[in-house]
């Protein structure tokens, strides 16, 4: 696997100082780092010791002038529109200039601006600098993630970046929307929107891993909704639960299948169950039960799923897949005496929930 090296930035406040759940999601986005990782990425990001990024502006601004998507102009190009073609030569040609990028050729509503006519550069030209030199230092990707008042601001820089020659793929600005509480009223029977209530008091109602788990499930560019009424609760309707209660069953059924003296299990190491022998590759077995063959594919589809959730920064495809292998195993689990056989495919779907829970997404998976 090739190694690419990726800058990757999001806010590091510490947990227990973020007061917002507009900036609680964004700081849970942390573990994207190990999901990132574990998918072939050398990471380093704002915070990262000896990074000495500090662009000089002058330099810069010099170097990018020749490109044919900025220009100087007293207005731009959207404003010009509907003046005479000859505007700049006529009523505006003692005017001081601007200097201009064309990122409305890449999505944005209207060219932005890198220079006033004074000499100041703008917030936009200090954000390419620093971001061109970070590509300049050989890295191969930069992901942005930020909280939803950077929404608008997300299209320009991208734009800007994109007129400088980066692709969507390479620079990647990802604005995080809040989470929205939601709960069951008694007297109407119906789940309602509820107002914002502090981190702490959220995290002592559903947990930090209902938390954590429902931030996530969501696509990050949309908001997150949490029902505060089942998060965090032993009910059918709690997805996160019928994850865990998934691995639990595993871990109770690969105990049963040992008690009966159907395989060895050494479970010293909580992050590795082990069969001693170690059994065949469940996909060299014949499966006649449907879900059970349901299950060897979706074990298969988690490495290509773990790619496509980092390529994309897309946690919520992980989550998914977690309830699809969870609903099959529930379904294949209902009435299952373990083989031997059985025992194979439940190791390799409880050791798959353990790692994806615990070791990418930072969530208890419970044996018990």
């Amino acid at each position: 696997m090739q190694i690419k090296k990726t800058w990757f930035s999001y806010p590091e406040i510490p947990f227990n100082l973020v007061s917002s759940l507009t900036s609680i999601r964004c700081t849970l986005t942390a573990f994207v780092k190990k999901l990132l990782r574990h998918s072939g990425n050398s990471i380093n990001s704002d915070t990262t010791l000896n990074q000495k990024i500090s662009p000089d502006l002058e330099k810069f601004f010099k170097s990018i002038q020749s490109n044919d998507r900025i220009y100087k102009a007293s207005l731009s190009r959207q404003l010009a529109a509907d003046l005479s073609p000859d505007v700049e030569e006529t009523t505006f040609k003692d005017t001081a200039k601007s200097w201009f990028i064309k990122t409305a050729d890449f999505g944005d509503d209207y060219d932005q601006l890198l220079q006033h006519p004074d000499g100041r550069f703008t917030k936009l030209l200090e954000d390419i600098a620093y971001y061109y030199q970070i590509f300049q230092q050989g890295y191969d990707k930069i992901i942005l993630i930020r909280p939803s008042i950077y929404t608008g601001y997300d299209i320009q820089l991208t734009a800007a970046m994109q007129a400088l020659g980066y692709t969507k793929e390479q620079f990647k600005f990802i604005v995080v929307q809040p989470i929205k509480l939601y709960a069951f009223h008694k007297p109407t029977k119906k789940v309602h929107p509820i107002p914002d209530i502090p981190t702490e008091e959220l995290i002592q109602t559903i947990g930090i891993d209902a938390l954590r788990w429902h931030s996530l499930r969501a696509p990050l560019t949309r908001s997150a909704p949490i029902n505060i009424s089942t998060a965090g609760q032993p009910t059918p309707k709690n997805t996160l639960y019928r994850v865990q209660s998934a691995h639990i069953r595993c871990c109770t059924l690969l105990h049963q299948a040992y008690q009966q003296g159907l395989i060895q299990l050494n479970t010293r190491s909580r992050n590795n169950w082990q069969i001693i022998p170690s059994p065949i590759p469940v996909l060299e077995y014949t499966w006649d039960s449907p879900d059970a063959q349901t299950l060897v594919t979706q074990l298969q589809a988690v490495p290509k799923i773990l790619q496509q959730s980092a390529t994309e920064v897309a946690p919520h495809l992980l989550c998914q897949h977690l309830e699809a292998i969870s609903s099959t195993c529930h379904q294949w689990c209902h009435s299952l005496e373990p083989t031997t056989q059985d025992s194979a495919l439940l190791l390799a779907i409880k050791q798959t929930i353990f790692d994806l829970l615990e070791n990418i997404l930072g969530i208890t998976a419970p044996d018990r």
